[in-house]
This record gives structure tokens, sequence and C-alpha cells, in this order.
């Protein structure tokens, strides 16, 4: 069975960082909260690659975040994969991680399924339970990407009470390393910037994350901030400010 990371405190972090941290350490980190003027990593969608956006249905109950609606006095359960709004998902490992969003007041059901695109059974499908946070799903060696093959990657989660589910989806497709050679010498913010600015989408966030998970920088939690911002990927992370305030 796969493993599963929850990065709560991670994602109250990057929320908190918007409006508690001083403005002497914005300058310290090179990084303008708010702005990705000063960001090191710098997003730019592969020219070659059209939108997945543009593939996925529209709606709340197919697109790249979706949400259950329960009770209209609580939050909803929502999801929201953490990818590019306005660009393919591209990845140079045969084993990436994929990640995505819980916002909900309450443990919830969710299953995982990767889809190859000339398969009727799914390469992989997991299920698990999250708490509200930050959710990882590192694909195991059964699930490795060919090269070249664009697949699909669903989240379902189940509406609490009833038996609705709603979902959202995306898209990965792993390319060779081509150019990269030299990568792996570099400190992690500068890969991270060599994949993004070749619209490698999911090596540039998932170095920024492991590095900051290894070394709790504030200057890579602002540039995973300012990542996810220069992508317009929806993370409500502005719902979590009272929590990281009271931690």
């Amino acid at each position: 069975m796969s493993q599963h990371y929850l990065l709560g405190a991670f994602v109250s972090l990057v929320a908190w960082s918007s409006t508690y941290i001083p403005a002497t350490l914005h300058q310290s980190a090179g990084v303008q909260i708010g702005s990705t003027a000063q960001a090191q990593v710098r997003w730019t969608p592969n020219p070659d690659r059209g939108s997945a956006s543009s593939t996925l249905s529209g709606g709340r109950r197919g697109s790249s975040a979706s949400g259950c609606g329960i009770d209209s006095q609580l939050s909803d359960p929502r999801i929201t994969l953490l990818v590019p709004d306005d660009a393919e998902g591209l990845t140079t490992q045969s084993q990436p991680t994929l990640s995505w969003y819980l916002e909900s007041e309450q443990p919830a059901d969710m299953e995982f399924v990767l889809s190859h695109p000339t398969k009727a059974t799914p390469v992989y499908r997991q299920q698990l339970s999250a708490q509200e946070g930050l959710v990882e799903m590192p694909l195991p060696e059964s699930a490795a990407l060919e090269t070249g093959v664009r697949y699909r990657w669903t989240v379902f989660l189940n509406c609490e009470g009833t038996d609705e589910k709603v979902h959202a989806r995306s898209f990965v497709e792993r390319i060779p390393e081509s150019g990269l050679a030299d990568v792996n010498t570099m400190p992690p913010v500068e890969q991270a910037d060599a994949y993004a600015e070749r619209g490698i989408w999911y090596d540039a966030l998932n170095t920024l994350i492991s590095s900051y998970r290894a070394e709790a920088q504030m200057s890579t939690l602002l540039e995973i901030r300012n990542l996810l911002d220069q992508a317009n990927t929806d993370v409500p992370l502005e719902l979590y400010l009272a929590t990281a305030d009271a931690s």
C-alpha cells in the first residue's frame, strides 16, 4: 500500500506567511509576499503543450477543483489539485509525487486513481482518509510512468452523510531529461527554477517541498507560494490564517 503524507502544518505556514512575516524577513528571503517580482523560481509553461484545463469538463464535478457543499453553514469539503491552471503537468520522474489540498472540517474519505489513456483498467488506485491540509501521493513502482504517455489522475471525494461523490482530475506526462544533466548539482531552489522555466511542473513543486521538509527555510516556503501563484493554482490558503496564528 502506498504511503500518503499530510502536511497540514506546512500549508498553514504558507498561509501565515502571507500576512504575518515582517517586512525585514521579506527582504532577507529575497521574495516579496503577494508578488512574484522577486521570486527566483519562474514558472514558464511549455509552449508546445496545450492547456490541461481545456481538456477537463467544466463545472465543479470535473475540473481540477471540486467540493461537496453538504451544509451551507459549514465549509464545503473540497479538493484542489496542485497543478498549473494553464498548462500540462510534466515530470521527468517515473514515480512522481502528485499532490492536492483538502479543505474539510472532518476527516475525509477519498480515492486516488491513475489511468492510462489506452487501458480500461486503472494503472493504480488507492483508498485513503485524510485530515484537512496538503495530501501527497507518491506513485509506487507498480505505477511507474512510461515516457511520452499522458496519464490522467483523479481524486474522488466522498461527501459525508450521502452516497454522493465528487472528483477533481488532471494529467501527468513523463518526458525525457534532455538538457537537465547538471540539475542535480544545483541547490534546490535553482533546481526548481531549472524545471519551472522548462514547464516541468511536478519536478519544480516537489523539489521545493522536499527542500522545505529537509530544512525549513522561509525563503523556500515563499518560493512554493509564489510558484503556486504564478501557475494560478487556486489553493485557498487565506482560510487557514486563524489556524496558523493559533499554533
